[in-house]
């Protein structure tokens, strides 16, 4: 009898545990008939994919999703369609797009005119009498002489009420004579470190034209938006933003009221997002963090960090050509007795040796070759003491940059971002041209030559900064064309690179730049199931029509979070 009870119990676990390997592998969700670019070189299309809780397990063709497909599995018959992994876009600033709108404050677009905002600022004006300081954004910097707007426009308008208005890069600003009074800026004021207050070449008087460090007076006095107004601005930028297919994000610029934002929208199952929350340690505006809250952030971070938001440092390491605030390996063309400066100093620097030894991923903005050689240099120190290949730095925007430094990349593992937007159609870079000079200029962003030198290459949107949204599919066709993709006329600005490689600057290396590449950005099976269904193939249709792709649905870790209909 205990023969046959034992038997019988055997027979029964035996059927279980044959049962069991079919019910783990039944997908949730199959998209079968489709064109899916995978990004994974050992198998870059495919056919069909599965997902089961949140992540691919099967990746192959119809018969091979079949397999895995039971009754209670959800079939969406793709049609030819083409889709590809989710986005990474590895610059961008979602609370800063509507922060200081949700607070009350003035937003305006940088295609809008002088006239046109100086007519937007008196009605916020009129209709906010209470607001002691008038504090809008963003105008465009290739409106101006030079770039830089002055007190000159905005005092015959506003006489009697402090007005303070950045720019479209978000690294300088303009005050009126009344907000100059109010901050005790006059001609004996010295620059502040790191910072530059513009003055009228024969008076020695202020124009108004604040840049970096000399913002944060203002800043100070303006205040700064509480949770609330960054949650609410958090919320409307992600829902633009996913409509672009981008299920990752890296935030340039986070402090304490921000990231405590991002964790509630986690919380409540509101991000739908992987994001890399990087920590300013240098927040010039003074209007998001200090420099002490964020040391507390990062001396807490393996605690703060949740499965969907990674911490990190960053450094603004120099600001704008405009402003000299960028330091250049030769002299600025316009003023050969100057090669600028950057924005931070020794003190940072070890700061940045200091967070590689801890283990922590730096990112840094530079513009100027002289920046980046000088961070090349930092980052080379960092790792003679302690190699870390598996941290991975990163530094972004890399307007201009040294032939010399380009290979350095590749060799101390270290990321390049570039913000296509920025080559057009902002209006910083014809007006840059004045301060680099034509030679310089004419291998602004050079992306082909990193490329080419065996860098890994991302794409970052910087939205808000000198753009009108985080679309990156007009980021993907500029990199290929090096045209403006609104007109796709008159000279390419220096070399394009070639589709296959754009999309992964799009996807797999923005995953690496984050470091999650073992979980996003390619469709492969173990791997998170992000995707983006596109209403054509990016294969198969002319560059300069990349542009106009639509996307159709958005998949977050197996879910819709995004569809057009």
């Amino acid at each position: 009898m205990r023969f046959l009870v034992t038997t019988s119990v055997w027979v029964i676990f035996s059927a279980v545990m044959a049962a069991t390997p079919v019910d783990a592998d039944t997908a949730d969700t199959v998209y079968t008939n489709g064109k899916i670019y995978t990004v994974d070189e050992a198998n870059p299309w495919a056919e069909a994919v599965a997902i089961k809780d949140g992540k691919f397990i099967a990746v192959g063709s119809n018969d091979d999703i079949a397999a895995v497909t039971g009754d209670s599995t959800k079939v969406i018959d793709l049609d030819g369609g083409f889709a590809m992994p989710g986005i990474h876009d590895t610059h961008v600033h979602p609370p800063l797009v509507y922060g200081h709108e949700e607070a009350g404050r003035l937003l305006f677009s940088e295609t809008n005119s002088p006239d046109e905002i100086i007519e937007i600022v008196k009605d916020y004006a009129e209709k906010n009498p209470d607001v002691e300081i008038i504090r809008g954004e963003k105008w465009a910097a290739g409106d101006f002489p030079g770039g830089k707007a002055t007190k000159d426009w905005l005092d015959p308008h506003f006489p009697d009420r402090p007005v303070y208005l950045i720019d479209e890069t978000g690294h300088n600003g303009v005050v009126n004579s009344k907000l100059l009074e109010m901050a005790g800026i006059t001609k004996d004021t010295p620059d502040p470190e790191f910072g530059v207050i513009d003055r009228d070449p024969e008076t020695g008087e202020p124009t108004g034209y604040l840049s970096e460090t000399a913002m944060r007076r203002i800043g100070l006095l303006v205040g700064r938006p509480d949770e609330d107004a960054w949650y609410r601005s958090i919320s409307r930028s992600l829902d633009q933003i996913r409509a672009y297919g981008t299920t990752s994000i890296v935030d340039m610029a986070v402090g304490p009221e921000i990231l405590a934002a991002y964790k509630r929208l986690e919380e409540e199952d509101k991000l739908n997002f992987r994001v890399a929350a990087t920590i300013a340690l240098n927040d010039y505006q003074a209007e998001f963090t200090t420099a002490e809250e964020s040391e507390a952030i990062l001396a807490k971070r393996d605690e703060m960090e949740t499965p969907l938001i990674k911490i990190g440092l960053k450094y603004w390491a120099d600001g704008s050509p405009l402003s000299k605030t960028a330091l250049l390996v030769e002299p600025y063309s316009d003023d050969p007795s100057t090669h600028g400066e950057m924005t931070i100093g020794e003190k940072e620097l070890e700061r940045i040796v200091q967070a590689h030894r801890d283990g922590l991923q730096v990112r840094m903005h530079a513009t100027g070759d002289g920046t980046t050689r000088k961070l090349l240099n930092t980052i080379e120190k960092a790792r003679a003491e302690d190699p870390k290949p598996e941290l991975r730095h990163h530094i972004g925007h890399l307007m201009v940059v040294h032939k010399d430094d380009i290979p350095r990349f590749k060799e101390l593992g270290v990321i390049a971002e570039f913000s296509p937007v920025m080559w057009y159609p902002t209006s910083l870079g014809g007006v840059a041209s004045t301060y680099v000079g034509k030679d310089r200029y004419a291998r602004w962003h050079p992306i082909k030559e990193f490329v080419d030198a065996g860098a890994t290459v991302t794409f970052g949107s910087d939205w808000p900064a000198g753009t009108p949204d985080a679309d990156p599919w007009r980021g993907l066709e500029a990199m290929i064309t090096r045209k403006d993709p609104a007109t796709n006329t008159g000279d390419a600005l220096g070399e394009g690179i070639d589709l296959e490689t754009a999309v992964k600057a799009l996807t797999i290396n923005g995953a690496k730049a984050m470091m999650h590449e073992d979980v996003a950005g390619s469709i492969e099976v173990g791997k998170h199931a992000d995707m983006v269904l596109l209403d054509r193939n990016l294969f198969e249709i002319d560059p300069t029509e990349i542009s106009d792709v639509k996307v159709r649905q958005t998949i977050f870790a197996g879910k819709p979070v995004y569809s057009a209909n």
